[in-house]
């Protein structure tokens, strides 16, 4: 909600910048950059279109809300929203909007801007008046990002949109109106960029524009002004309409329109003398008169201490606080003279004022969110570098200079080293010490890098494991200098401002950490009146998936915008934090940490924490204070849904108790607790006042319930002194998968290089080399993952009520509860060999568990269906070893001790289906039913427990003993055989005919969608893939089987038609000349084909034509070839029985988030709306392939029966293409499958899938209908 000011409010400090007090200095304030945005469009501007984008999409959400409240702008009028079906489209809305005169804007980023790039520069030619404001992110390359860049933003480079760029969120807010102006009296459209989630996101202390100031500045849009320019003059005479109309039925024009060779050159290039030539002259008009009205004043370059600087960093965005920080830093303790320089405006580029500030400086280093490796330059490095090149140029003129506005080179000393450096891609963190890298390498005694990357590494100094050290040997060896492309600092210091409070909260997505987050920082903004600084940092995959959220709060300024290491608390509502992630990292001596803990005890508490994390807290006397909020909001929230998210809002008032923040400022009990409720008051108001009260009392209760832990000795005084591994255990599903012989598909080779990192909480630390230059992720990667640490709960099969219905596993959406039926003898089978693999020698168990099966059976046979099978088993047992005689009784009662620790505590069902039903058919065929937790995969979503009718499911707490109980269940589930095929109550897949759930039990096709990824906890998405998948598996499977034994039979048959040829060509009877061709071969190989060639030419027969042998032994390789594609191929599990093309958005987010790839097949995604088309292109290369093995097994056929011609055939086979396969080789085909949500399908992708309908391919296409925009988990 945004948020209404009173204007009323009393100013924040700032250093003046202008002599008299202005008339509208702003408001105190603090919110995120998007929220920034709209508090100046709302009031300004009549008219929006847009199309959601991640981490714009806020902006254009806070619009839609504004106008749906009736919100009335500096006009008096409604705003007017629309959202059409794509980003294109909201370009040509907006565009429309401007050519009837409304005052109108644009929110986009990333993919987004690059979608609508030909529309900008459509709105360019009609001198449209709109503003684009850009949430700057990634543009997807090899792979999809939706953090910060700057690739979007030089999209419109060449479009002729004027650019500016925001470093903060004030610069949010001030730009945009001042861009408005430019735009309006200039007739040209223009782009305001602000870095997505770095400033979109972080909520920071401003001074929020007056509504009253944003009506004198740009006053309404059918104003009539002074005309600006000669041009327009001449135009639209002397006065004008503020925003032209057009398109205006009362002044009728065509806009638009189609020129030919004749005329259309001289409407390109007159737009440079009488527009585009004038917008620098208006935008220093609209600085100079934004800076009369609010004191705050801008310049196309904005520059920090360079007027005696040696040393120059250029950047535009969020970077720029965080250099002119360490600018500082430099000077006071290495006394190296830095300067910063913030291009605020980059089209038209400020040449004129840059030739001035580089002039005579040693040293330029241009730092650049994005890389453009086949371009000489990056984008401002291109200008800059010509800047200077014209410089010189007049320097070395003898006249008038060439480029009069720009300053002269003439001596040597006058032009600066350049130096070019990217970093921060996709939002990635950079710290103080790459700052101070940029400038060493600069430096007398530096490396003097041309280009370079700041924040990550092509090889490690240390490499973490030995086989990380052989392949950095290797990549070294072929690339000498890689390593030099990293630049690093010689030091990291904290440049925090003194008296700062800096906090980082470690959570997981979907807890309220973000909502905890902001209303701690507000509390300290409103309470204290200090500035703030506050921004989550999370992935693509938000919910369930760790979260971390960076907090500070100081009396002045905060400039550093990165990932706080140096912190004076943590607070942790992740009670696993330490299993992932060390979260005593750079907490300062005395520190606070702040834990969720179910514990009562200190001693319990204490050591639940490892021993090597005791140590740290011991050394550096941090305080631990450790609460259970999740106690407190399942007691106190209404609502069950609420509390997970609930329990974050306990911490806020556990911080305030647990840190020193209330005592250092004289705070009371009630004036903290006030500034709270209306911090509660604001964010959940409008939710009612229950809402708000129940929040208040979580808040109440977590500052009055948590408890400091007492000062504690070590739990373990050896683990203190060695030094704790962090190397991660092989994953148990990965070690079932078979080694690729393709390294990119080799999901061994992905785990030592990749997958291993991210488990131990590093992986940022992956290298920068040839396979990320890829970023291909093999088959099944999210294995690696292990959600234990992120659910509480999990299900808890009761078998005694259990009717074996299959609504559970069928519901499940992590393919966490797979349902199995086994043969009596295949479970003690299984059994046996347990207990021989773990190295037990049985001697009379193989041959008793045989009489046991029997007495087990009839047992089962007399039980009812809700009798414990486990009661059955140990009678069977009984009553096996006391019909054995005396001598062996003991040693069987032994074996048999073991069988019982072999099986453990899993479970077994006797159910209707398939034990009753089945034994009254045919008596002893009846199974065993399980249900079986993957620990590994369950998220605790509890769906399992809700389509549950029979109360066979329950809801248990997760503890350290109920996941050992798990894993040990799931150990024993993997070494169980799949269900057999009597089982399955499928008469027909084909035809759908019969239990089509019970395809499920199939272990290959219940676990071929892998799951491990990072989706929602009960996210239905994935349930209708996973069943999806599994139909396909299951009808694929079979045809496959049968495919295979026709191969085999068509590569023997073959095999026995040619030695039959070359026999009949060989007089067996006449041994003299057999003898004599085979003396003939010599020290070659003796074939059955060379013995036959030489007998020919010796009993003068009719030789074998050469080139049919040829081609049948070709055909019979090639026959080999494919079934080995489908028998083991490259990765040793054969062909996929399907792929898929992924749209952008939910699914494609939680589905493929790296590294963790829940899919067993290829897949690929594009671009938000391309699925359907680009399943298209692939169909047809798949297609093709397929037809070379049909084409294979046609020839050979045709070869048997001796029908092949070639005249005839072969140009068959030559224009052989998919509309020529049977049906049955259109069912061998792995189907292509285009998914994506209705945004994709119904909106902005709705004339590619009905374009590839109507195309007659048979493509599929899976349709996620779930009626939001949730392309991010949620996210905004």
């Amino acid at each position: 909600m945004l948020k209404k000011f009173n204007h009323s409010d009393k100013p924040m400090s700032e250093p003046a910048k202008s002599t008299s007090k202005p008339t509208f200095p702003g408001v105190r304030a603090a919110m995120d950059g998007n929220t920034a945005a709209i508090m100046c469009e709302r009031e300004s501007s009549d008219a929006a279109g847009a199309y959601p984008i991640t981490p714009s999409t806020q902006m254009g959400e806070y619009w839609a809300e504004a106008a749906a409240s009736g919100h009335l702008n500096i006009s008096n009028k409604p705003l007017i929203f629309i959202e059409p079906e794509g980003e294109h489209a909201a370009a040509a809305v907006t565009a429309g909007m401007a050519m009837t005169g409304l005052r109108s804007a644009n929110f986009s980023s990333g993919q987004g801007v690059a979608y609508m790039h030909e529309s900008l520069y459509a709105a360019v030619g009609k001198r449209l008046t709109y503003v684009l404001n850009i949430g700057a992110r990634a543009i997807t390359k090899a792979t999809l990002n939706e953090h910060a860049g700057h690739d979007a933003y030089h999209c419109n480079d060449d479009t002729g949109f004027f650019q500016l760029f925001a470093k903060h969120a004030q610069h949010v807010a001030d730009l945009n109106i001042i861009a408005h102006y430019i735009a309006e009296h200039a007739l040209n459209p223009g782009a305001v960029a602000q870095d997505g989630f770095l400033t979109t996101h972080l909520i920071e202390s401003m001074l929020v524009p007056e509504r009253e100031l944003i009506a004198q500045y740009l006053g309404r849009p059918e104003d009539i002004i002074d005309t600006p320019t000669p041009a327009q003059r001449i135009i639209y005479g002397d006065t004008r309409r503020r925003i032209p109309e057009l398109w205006d039925v009362d002044n009728p024009a065509m806009a638009g329109v189609v020129q030919n060779q004749d005329s259309y050159m001289q409407s390109v290039i007159a737009q440079r003398p009488f527009f585009f030539d004038h917008i620098q002259e208006i935008t220093e008009e609209a600085f100079d008169k934004f800076y009369e009205l609010t004191g705050r004043r801008y310049e196309r370059v904005m520059t920090y201490r360079c007027d005696d600087a040696d040393y120059l960093i250029v950047g535009q965005g969020s970077m720029i606080p965080s250099a002119e920080v360490v600018a500082d830093y430099l000077r006071d303790k290495r006394k190296i003279k830095v300067g910063v320089v913030d291009l605020v405006m980059f089209r038209p580029f400020p040449a004129d004022l840059i030739s001035k500030i580089l002039k005579g400086k040693k040293g330029v280093t241009v730092l650049e969110r994005l890389d453009q490796p086949l371009a000489s330059d990056l984008p401002l490095m291109r200008e800059i570098r010509g800047t200077v090149s014209k410089c010189v140029e007049n320097g070395y003129a003898d006249g008038a200079k060439p480029y009069p506005e720009l300053a002269s080179y003439k001596k040597p000393d006058h032009i600066p080293k350049l130096y070019s450096g990217s970093f921060g891609l996709g939002s990635r963190d950079l710290q103080a010490e790459g700052f101070i890298g940029a400038i060493e390498n600069m430096l007398p005694k530096g490396k003097h890098r041309k280009q370079f990357y700041l924040g990550v590494d092509f090889i490690h100094d240390k490499p973490f494991t030995p086989k990380q050290e052989i392949y950095q040997q290797t990549l070294e060896k072929a690339y000498p200098d890689i390593a030099e492309l990293a630049v690093h600092g010689s030091e990291s210091p904290n440049l925090m401002p003194d008296n700062s409070i800096t906090v980082r909260m470690h959570s997981v997505g979907g807890w309220g950490a973000i909502t905890t987050g902001k209303n701690l920082a507000m509390t300290l903004f409103e309470l204290l009146g200090y500035h703030i600084k506050a921004n989550p940092k999370y992935g693509s995959e938000k919910k369930g998936q760790p979260t971390t959220y960076y907090l500070s709060a100081a009396p002045e300024p905060i400039r550093m915008n990165c990932e706080y290491y140096y912190v004076d608390a943590v607070i942790s509502p992740d009670p696993n934090v330490f299993s992932h992630t060390n979260a005593l990292a750079g907490l300062k001596e005395n520190g606070v940490l702040i834990i969720q803990s179910e514990h009562t005890s200190p001693e319990d508490m204490w050591n639940a924490i490892p021993a090597n994390y005791q140590k740290i807290i011991l050394e550096k006397h941090i305080k631990v204070a450790y609460i259970d909020a999740f106690k407190i909001a399942r007691e106190e929230a209404t609502d069950p849904d609420l509390q997970l998210r609930m329990q974050g809002t306990a911490f806020q008032g556990a911080f305030f108790a647990a840190s020193n923040v209330k005592e250092q400022k004289s705070l009371t009990d009630e004036a903290l607790l006030k500034a709270i409720e209306d911090q509660l008051q604001h964010k959940f108001g409008y939710k009612g006042k229950r809402v708000v009260e129940e929040n208040l009392r979580v808040v109440k209760r977590g500052f009055d319930e948590i408890h400091i832990l007492p000062e504690m000795r070590p739990s373990d005084e050896k683990a203190l002194g060695v030094a704790v591994t962090t190397e991660p255990s092989l994953p148990i599903m990965l070690k079932r998968i078979p080694q690729s012989k393709s390294a990119s598909s080799d999901i061994h080779r992905f785990w030592e290089q990749t997958g291993n990192f991210y488990l131990r909480g590093k992986g940022g630390d992956n290298l920068a080399d040839p396979f990320m230059s890829m970023s291909l992720m093999p088959a099944v990667s999210a294995v690696f993952r292990d959600m234990t640490t992120i659910r509480f709960k999990h299900p808890k099969w009761i078998p005694e009520n259990c009717t074996a219905c299959g609504d559970c596993y069928t519901a499940c959406p992590d393919t966490a509860i797979p349902g199995l039926v086994n043969e009596i003898s295949q479970v003690l089978d299984t059994i046996v060999a347990r207990i021989k693999r773990a190295g037990h020698e049985l001697k009379h168990l193989p041959k008793a568990v045989r009489v046991m099966e029997k007495h087990l059976r009839g047992l089962c046979n007399e039980a009812g269906e809700k009798d414990s099978v486990d009661d059955l088993f140990d009678t069977a047992i009984e009553t096996v070893i006391s019909e054995t005689n005396d001598q062996d009784k003991e040693p069987l009662s032994a074996e048999f001790d073991l069988f019982r620790k072999a099986l453990g505590d899993f479970q077994f069902a006797l159910t209707r289906p398939y034990y009753t039903l089945k034994e009254k058919k045919a008596p002893g065929t009846g199974g065993l039913f399980s249900l079986t937790i993957n620990p590994y995969t369950c998220k605790g979503c509890q769906e399992c427990v809700e389509v549950c009718d029979d109360d066979a499911l329950e809801t248990v707490p997760q503890t350290t003993d109920t996941i050992q109980n798990l894993r040990d269940s799931w150990n024993f589930w993997l070494d169980l055989p799949t269900t057999p095929k009597n089982y399955i109550r499928v008469d027909n897949l084909e035809e759908r005919i019969g239990a089509l759930q019970t395809i499920l039990l199939d272990k290959e096709v219940y676990t071929s969608f892998s799951s491990g990824d990072g989706a929602c906890m009960g996210c239905s998405e994935k349930t209708i893939l996973h069943l999806f998948i599994a139909t396909v598996d299951s009808l694929m499977q079979p045809r496959i089987a049968r495919h295979v034994a026709h191969l085999t039979d068509l590569i023997e048959k073959l095999e026995r038609h040619i030695e039959l040829a070359l026999v009949q060509n060989i007089n067996i009877d006449d041994t003299d000349t057999v003898t004599q061709a085979i003396k003939q071969i010599g020290e070659g190989e003796i074939t059955l084909a060379s013995i036959a060639k030489n007998v020919e030419s010796l009993q003068e027969s009719q030789p074998i034509d050469p080139e049919w042998l040829k081609r049948v032994v070709n055909l019979v390789e090639r026959l080999k070839q494919l079934k080995w594609k489908y028998t083991d191929g490259m990765t040793g599990k054969g062909r996929s029985n399907m792929g898929i093309i992924n749209a952008t958005g939910c699914s494609s987010v939680w589905g493929s988030t790296f590294p963790f790839n829940p899919y067993p097949f290829p897949w690929a995604n594009h671009l938000f709306q391309d699925s359907p088309s680009m399943a298209m292109g692939v169909f047809e290369g798949h297609m093709s392939k397929m037809a070379e093995g049909f084409k294979t097994i046609r020839e050979a056929e045709l070869e048997l029966s001796g029908s092949y011609n070639p005249e005839e055939h072969e140009k068959f086979f030559r224009y052989f293409t998919w509309e020529k396969f049977s049906d049955e080789e259109f069912a061998l085909c792995p189907p292509v499958v285009a998914v994506g949500g209705d945004g994709d399908m119904y909106d902005i992708g709705f004339q590619k899938l009905s374009r590839m309908l109507i195309s007659v391919k048979p493509i599929n296409a899976v349709v996620l209908y779930t009626q939001v925009y949730s392309n991010t988990a949620g996210q905004a």
